[in-house]
């Protein structure tokens, strides 16, 4: 115990010891990195980046243009935004409806009106067609400059690859693209997403160029079960796949029927690290933001999740890098000022603030836990996609409590788990006291969550 309790005092206090600059830069805090002979910032120090890998805009089903959105990130905070429409970039020609759009009508009016106030009559390019209005939309490459600032703001590119398997909607995203990523198709729904994985990593090694391929919603109309993540495979990358999503079309609570996201997180993980010796499924929180001009519980609304990624630059290649290699984590609220996984501890410290009480669950699966699948039929009626009524899932797979369950619980801002060697992986969940601001659903509380500790075998 006293080797352990130094180990976590050495880490702590060799950060804490670091320059006024470095921790400035740890917590969050803009500053100047150090300077070459020709007085240009060259080198940063690691630090957390906020950022949104799930975004919406009129270019596909958003309901605002993409410079009003950027604007909205930059001013709450955030350091990267990722533009995801479905199964388009923001590049080539598009025109918006203004007078008949697919959104109701008053939507589209008021995040027009906002445009024109913002931008002005000489951005904005509008056109008329057999009498109605229509808006050019701006390409990325156009307004970017806009708001990008060096260690400040960027974008990376993206899309939210739109598939499906029968009538299963399945969407993934792919981060720091380069070319638009058609829909692959599959035999499956595990197939469907492993060869949509495929095409992104393929275009990786193409432009030798870091991406990111991550499973979105999988609670959406219940169309994923954990079962399909058990086998996704590919040696230039691990998975991730959202355990968040700020979408109110999503159901992250499950219900008496289905998992969790964040539960059939556990399985994964149990079942890839556990039975089958795959590779980690790293978890991401996103608020998939499609509303602008409406706010609250029932509406798909910004800054419900987001990731907070280690890295010394802010750059799309870096900030894919970090990503990559589970260098980040998780939050709703929570901010943590110091974490460390690796080593065989987790150990946690966060940035509290005046009364609020937080909470450390550390999370995970014992070796001797059984990993067993028990399958239930479903009788219960549900919904695809487009309000057909249908039996989506005609059997859902049951997994005993043993299965991601908590380990330990420490109260207070500070809280560490060391391994050990019983463990199949562990994680921390932080919650905190304070209800999130526009949550996700009532009652939902600011939380945060790191990613797994794999144990490694005795």
């Amino acid at each position: 115990m006293q080797l352990k309790a130094l180990y976590v005092a050495t880490i702590f206090g060799l950060l804490a010891s670091c320059s006024t600059l470095a921790v400035a830069q740890d917590l969050g805090v803009p500053t100047a990195g150090p300077l070459s002979s020709d007085g240009l910032a060259f080198q940063g120090e690691e630090r957390w980046w906020k950022g949104n890998t799930h975004t919406h805009t009129w270019w596909s089903d958003g309901d605002a243009p993409p410079e009003l959105i950027a604007d909205w990130y930059k001013k709450h905070g955030y350091e990267f935004l990722v533009f995801s429409d479905h199964n388009i970039m923001q590049s080539g020609q598009k025109w918006y409806p203004i007078d008949e759009p697919t959104r109701p009508l008053e939507q589209v009016q008021a995040a027009y009106k906002n445009y024109v106030d913002a931008f002005g009559d000489d951005w904005v390019e509008e056109r008329t067609v057999n009498g109605k209005r229509e808006v050019k939309l701006k390409t990325l490459s156009e307004f970017r400059s806009l708001f990008e600032v060096a260690d400040n703001f960027i974008f990376l590119v993206g899309e939210e690859i739109t598939d499906s398997f029968q009538r299963h909607p399945i969407h993934m995203n792919g981060v720091n693209l380069v070319e638009l990523v058609p829909p692959q198709g599959g035999s499956s729904i595990g197939d469907t997403i492993q060869n949509n994985l495929d095409a992104v990593m393929r275009q990786s090694e193409e432009y030798r160029q870091p991406m990111v391929f991550h499973l979105n919603h999988p609670n959406f109309h219940y169309a994923v079960a954990a079962e399909d993540f058990f086998h996704l495979e590919h040696e230039t990358g691990d998975g991730f796949f959202e355990i968040y999503n700020g979408h109110a079309g999503v159901d992250n609570h499950g219900d008496d029927l289905h998992e969790s996201s964040e539960r059939m997180w556990d399985i994964v993980l149990s079942k890839r690290l556990g039975e089958f010796g795959m590779s980690m499924m790293y978890g991401v929180a996103v608020d998939d933001s499609h509303e602008y001009t409406r706010w609250g519980i029932g509406t798909t609304n910004p800054g419900r999740g987001w990731i907070m990624v280690k890295s010394k630059w802010l750059t799309p290649n870096k900030i894919t890098e970090a990503i990559k290699r589970g260098d980040f984590y998780n939050s709703t609220g929570v901010t943590l000022s110091q974490l460390h996984v690796g080593d065989g501890l987790i150990a946690v410290e966060i940035e509290a603030e005046p009364g609020l009480e937080y909470r450390v669950e550390f999370v995970g699966t014992l070796k001797s836990a059984d990993l067993t699948g028990r399958p239930e039929r479903s009788e219960t009626t549900e919904h695809d996609h487009r309000g057909n009524e249908e039996h989506l899932h005609q059997v859902v797979t049951r997994y005993s409590d043993e299965v991601g369950k908590i380990l330990k619980t420490v109260n207070g801002t500070s809280a560490e788990y060391v391994a050990t060697g019983d463990e199949i992986y562990v994680r921390a969940r932080i919650i905190s006291s304070r209800i999130q601001n526009n949550p996700f659903a009532e009652g939902d509380v600011e939380m945060a969550w790191t990613q797994p500790l794999q144990v490694q075998q005795n």
